[in-house]
């Protein structure tokens, strides 16, 4: 026992053992940090690629917002199915970023119009991501200006998906060359010498467009019509000429182109004007104690398109907003244009009324909207707007106030060359916006 318990006594070699012991255990430690150390190149790459497709997917969609900034988004829509929608305009399946190849990735974005149900679900997924109460009704009419856009970018093996929604602020249908769709359309003509056409106008020129006619005059209340027969009665009644009422094929005069029509909408224009607004090329604050009055407006444009005395030019169009503050009791002229003024683009008078004297020359929608609003006509010289008028009355003030007062050589021709022309130039991009994005 005595010579057992000696053995086990002596220590003679455990340093070596348990040398070999922790060698062991550092050389399993090196060994898995070089087993992991060796992934992290691919984890880096893989990160990379997925980085690069979903900017891929990204480019995807500004060439689709840039292609549909000016399309017709039907017209877009030609071969789409609800499901998988169809390629976008100007762009192919596997698009390239300008001046590289597909080495450096792919794009391939598609559209399609927001009426899938989707998972038998009995809310619509479109209904959800688009965040409206009702769909298009088909996958290549589009009506409620909302499309869906889905780009999927590619790098090697890595793809990432991104889905959008597609807005765009349009203007409302006008159903008139001077529309009163709100409460009141109380208007008094002076003379003969006014022209009221609703018959398509090439724009800056009496000669036929190619559109199709809208009324003379129309109003969204349908009381109100009588009030315009009865201003007709007593003047030239062929100096108003659009659609006939009876005969909505066929063209008239008088007080048969003089119509109720809820095509146009007092809400639908209230909306398009606050969508429009704050994007305002020049906007102009006009209290009642410091209304805005101006002579020549457009004389600066052939120095300076930027000029807030510049209310653009055919191929420069803009937004011009005038802020009145009527409140409907009492009218005040928000704008009082005189001498030889011009403009194109979108006009828009809210909460006061628009006074014209001397030469005045417009082309695109002109839009006076709120309480206490009037368009008038002094005469003494040439007034032309080819485009379209809306007087859009939100108070009920009565048969005192006028919503129109038109005399001399004022001229009013519903062109849709003109409101093409000012809601392309002043559109685009401008008009348009994304909400709803989602990516995997």
């Amino acid at each position: 026992m005595k010579r057992l318990r000696a053995v086990f006594a002596d220590e003679r070699g455990v340093a070596v053992v348990l040398g070999l012991v922790a060698l062991l255990a550092l050389t399993a430690l090196v060994l898995a940090f070089l087993s992991v150390s060796s992934f992290e190149p691919q984890i880096a790459a893989n990160l990379e690629a997925g980085t690069r497709a979903r900017y891929l997917a990204e480019a995807g969609i500004e060439a689709a917002f840039d292609s549909l900034a000016t399309a017709d988004w039907s017209t877009a829509l030609t071969g789409a199915t609800c499901d998988t929608g169809v390629l976008v305009p100007t762009t192919a399946a596997g698009s390239t970023l300008p001046g590289r190849t597909t080495a450096s990735g792919t794009y391939t974005v598609r559209v399609r119009n927001d009426c899938y149900a989707g998972n038998g679900s009995t809310l619509s997924s479109d209904r959800v991501f688009t965040g409206l109460a009702a769909l298009d009704a088909t996958a290549t009419t589009d009506t409620n200006s909302r499309l869906i856009l889905v780009s999927t970018g590619t790098i090697g093996t890595a793809t990432r998906t991104i889905k959008v929604v597609l807005k765009r602020v349009q203007l409302p249908t006008i159903n008139g060359a001077l529309s009163f769709p709100g409460v009141n359309a109380d208007i008094d003509f002076s003379g003969s010498s006014f022209t009221i056409r609703g018959v398509d106008t090439q724009m800056g020129s009496e000669a036929d467009g190619t559109g199709a006619a809208v009324y003379g005059i129309s109003v969204g209340v349908a009381a109100n019509e009588s009030d315009i027969d009865t201003a007709l009665a007593n003047n030239q009644q062929n100096s108003v000429s659009g659609k006939d009422q009876t005969n909505p094929s066929a063209t008239t005069t008088g007080d048969n182109t003089a119509a109720y029509d809820t095509t146009l909408t007092s809400s639908a224009v209230t909306d398009f004007v606050n969508a429009v607004k704050g994007l305002a090329d020049v906007s102009i604050n006009a209290p009642s104690t410091s209304p805005y009055s101006a002579s020549n407006i457009g004389d600066s444009c052939a120095s300076d398109i930027n000029s807030a005395t510049c209310w653009g030019t055919e191929s420069h169009p803009k937004i011009v907003y005038i802020k009145g503050d009527s409140t409907g009791s009492t009218q005040y002229n928000a704008l009082d244009l005189s001498g030889s003024t011009s403009g194109v683009g979108i006009l828009i008078v809210e909460n006061g009324n628009v006074d014209i004297t001397g030469n005045f020359t417009w082309k695109g929608p002109v839009i006076i909207t709120g309480t206490g609003v009037k368009i008038r006509y002094h005469g003494g010289g040439n007034q032309a707007i080819w485009g379209a008028v809306i007087v859009n009355e939100l108070s009920n003030d009565g048969d005192n106030a006028l919503e129109a007062d038109i005399s001399g050589n004022a001229k009013i021709y519903y062109s849709t060359e003109a409101i093409d022309n000012a809601m392309d130039g002043v559109g685009g991009r401008r008009l348009m916006s994304l909400y709803n994005w989602t990516e995997q």
